[in-house]
């Protein structure tokens, strides 16, 4: 079993960087964290593989802590955003580097590089060194020693980040579709939303300290948190307008603190997210994609659209400021 569990991992130089962050990733499952770049993300990474000692907490893979031990003993494969590939080889050692530490034979080692190097369409480059390739080879190279190793997790850093929109849509295909990933813990880091949220079966939001918000990449898009989580899913971001509540004919309305005739009438479901807390400032978030612009004159194809001057915005995000 290759389950990855984490539990009150704490990591910190002058500041707690993470602070008690508990996670469990399931034998199988491909695990994105995502958010703003310096806000931890590498740091977890590099705590699971062990090149920083934690300062607190467990990382246990299999059932089995293996907080304290070095790198080398755990069982673990991980990509670097920066490739870290030997210049001096070729790709077909640098792929079959970790099995030339294994001490793996020769032939079996020639089988299961060339296998993982057609899954990845890189088998006629296998002579070639890493100066004579494309960044997206580049990408697939690193990609590829660290499937070879078979380990028992597999994290990835940030893998496309730097790659053209062609390549890097497909890479996100072969994530999908590789066996290899499959079988262990997958843990992954981007601070792309699309990125995390088109790969990733669960999706955690890091925030300072840790993460700020688990859950399914719908769950994190239409009923984020809070406004961090907000703000950090979507293109273009959300829009949020401070705003204050009133009544008017049996019906609850937004009014907006800035000024002008702009007001949001709430459907009795949205009534209902704010329990009974309609006194105090209240933020609304409104994604871009979910306003419709309708001309002078014209109706709302429902009831949770433009109507007159009031918008019933669909999945709207409210949270009270006291």
């Amino acid at each position: 079993m290759s389950r990855l569990e984490i539990e009150g991992l704490c990591k910190g130089w002058d500041f707690p960087v993470i602070d008690r962050l508990d996670l469990v990733v399931e034998e199988g499952e491909f695990f994105v964290v995502v958010g703003p770049s310096g806000i931890g993300k590498t740091t977890l990474l590099r705590l699971v593989a062990g090149l920083e000692a934690v300062d607190a907490g467990r990382v246990i893979v299999g059932g089995k802590d293996i907080s304290k031990l070095p790198p080398y003993r755990r069982k673990i494969a991980m990509t670097f955003e920066g490739y870290a590939l030997y210049p001096h080889m070729s790709v077909f050692r640098n792929i079959a580097s970790p099995l030339i530490a294994q001490k793996i034979p020769k032939a079996e080692i020639d089988r299961r590089v060339r296998e993982v190097a057609k899954l990845l369409r890189i088998d006629q480059l296998l002579d070639r060194k890493p100066g004579e390739i494309s960044g997206g080879q580049k990408q697939r190279t690193a990609l590829g020693r660290t499937l070879i190793s078979k380990p028992s997790v597999f994290l990835l850093d940030e893998p496309i980040s730097h790659l053209d929109a062609k390549i890097r849509h497909e890479l996100r295909e072969q994530f999908h579709t590789l066996e290899a990933l499959r079988r262990v813990a997958t843990l992954y880091v981007t601070h792309d939303y699309s990125e995390a949220l088109s790969l990733g079966d669960r999706v955690g939001m890091m925030g300072n300290g840790g993460l700020v918000q688990v859950g399914t990449p719908r769950e994190l898009f239409e009923a984020p948190a809070d406004l961090f989580v907000a703000r950090n899913l979507g293109q273009p971001t959300i829009n949020i307008v401070e705003t204050r509540a009133r009544s008017e004919d049996d019906r609850l309305l937004l009014e907006s603190l800035s000024g002008g005739a702009l007001e949001f009438a709430l459907s009795p479901a949205q009534r209902e997210k704010l329990n009974g807390h309609a006194s105090g400032t209240i933020s609304l978030g409104i994604r871009p994609q979910n306003i419709r612009v309708l001309p002078e004159g014209g109706k709302p194809q429902s009831s949770e659209q433009v109507q007159g001057r009031c918008i019933r915005g669909t999945r709207c995000h409210f949270h009270r400021n006291n």
